[in-house]
């Protein structure tokens, strides 16, 4: 946890961040430097060196169009400290300013004054999700969108159809696919952006390591039928008129990474929610994302098999190693197994992630 609070200091030596509050310390936010607040949170260590994890971090995320004042924030982070039973923890409230979107970060040590450690249970990330909403409404601020099923339109720009083979013009069925997903979807890689064309039956590909298309830097686009295995005459990139090929994308994957934070963020708050509760099977673990716009895309590759993440309400997508440890394949199949139980030290070693 020293190492949150030395993120969130090296944000503010960086111009990124700033601290707008303090609560339990002897002296007033603004008066603090690193080095106290280090030797406040190391007090509370020395109290239960049992403890594998000794605080939180967690990341509360407000609409785009916010605009709030530091003490606003402020109120509201002490509201929802309070909401999850910290109050009388010392912790630290720093807003940041490195990303497109209103946003803070609250450091918490979870020893409590008598050496006893105030923990999270599954429990804790239903109530923190049902505080988030009731702050929206205490504080007048603006409501997140959740994705549903029925409401799949407004997340959606010149949405194309799946393509079916057979039934219509691959080419100008494949080219509405592009159009939907090439400039309006964020993705850092090809395998991402294929998680993303998977959900309209297509896939784009750069041929074998070997091959001469992989040599000559080309890109071909297939249908793909009901059971995911490519189908019918493949099509040049350069053929279609919005150019979708491996040199343009590679420029796309750049130009994407800048966005990815809040992105991150929300993704991550959605996988905690879907596996919030009774430890839910993998077909209510992806149902619950499917509610929240998230569709879990899973793809082997070289005898691995891995889990993509495709956020249409938030446009992006995300392959396991681009979000946390702890959310590849295995680990995400070992919590969704109805008979286990997430361990005190999983929960503790978890960071909180909201959006208000």
């Amino acid at each position: 946890m020293l190492a949150s609070i030395r993120y969130n200091e090296n944000k503010i030596t960086e111009g990124k961040a700033k601290r707008i509050g303090a609560e339990n310390f002897l002296k007033d936010h603004d008066q603090l430097i690193k080095k106290d607040i280090i030797e406040r949170f190391r007090q509370r260590y020395s109290l239960n060196e049992r403890l594998h994890e000794h605080g939180v971090h967690i990341s509360v995320n407000f609409g785009k169009l916010e605009k709030i004042d530091d003490q606003k924030m402020a109120q509201i982070a002490i509201r929802f400290m309070t909401g999850i039973g910290f109050e009388d923890q010392p912790y630290v409230v720093y807003r940041h300013s490195d990303a497109g979107h209103t946003h803070l970060h609250i450091v918490a040590t979870n020893v409590q004054a008598d050496g006893t450690n105030l923990h999270l249970e599954r429990k804790d990330f239903l109530g923190a999700h049902a505080l988030s909403k009731k702050l929206e409404k205490e504080f007048n601020l603006e409501q997140e969108i959740r994705a549903r099923p029925e409401a799949q339109r407004q997340f959606d720009v010149d949405r194309a159809q799946r393509v079916l083979y057979g039934e219509t013009s691959l080419k100008h069925a494949i080219s509405d696919v592009l159009n939907t997903v090439v400039n309006h979807y964020s993705y850092t890689s090809l395998e991402e952006f294929n998680a993303i064309l998977r959900q309209y039956n297509v896939v784009a590909n750069a041929g074998a390591k070997n091959s001469y298309l992989h040599q000559k830097g080309g890109l071909l686009y297939h249908a793909l039928d009901a059971n995911g295995k490519r189908v019918g005459v493949p099509i040049q990139a350069s053929s279609f008129l919005l150019k979708p090929t491996l040199k343009n994308l590679e420029k796309k994957f750049l130009q994407n990474q800048s966005l990815r934070e809040i992105q991150r963020e929300r993704l991550h708050t959605a996988i905690e929610w879907a596996l919030a509760g009774r430890a839910p099977d993998w077909k209510q673990f992806t149902e619950n994302l499917e509610k929240e716009g998230v569709a879990v895309v899973t793809d082997s590759k070289d005898d691995k098999e891995r889990v993509f993440f495709v956020d249409h309400a938030n446009k992006c997508a995300f392959a396991d190693a681009g979000l946390r440890k702890g959310y590849d394949l295995q680990c995400l199949r070992d919590r969704c197994a109805p008979e286990q139980q997430l361990s005190e030290e999983h929960i503790q070693k978890h960071d909180l992630n909201l959006h208000i």
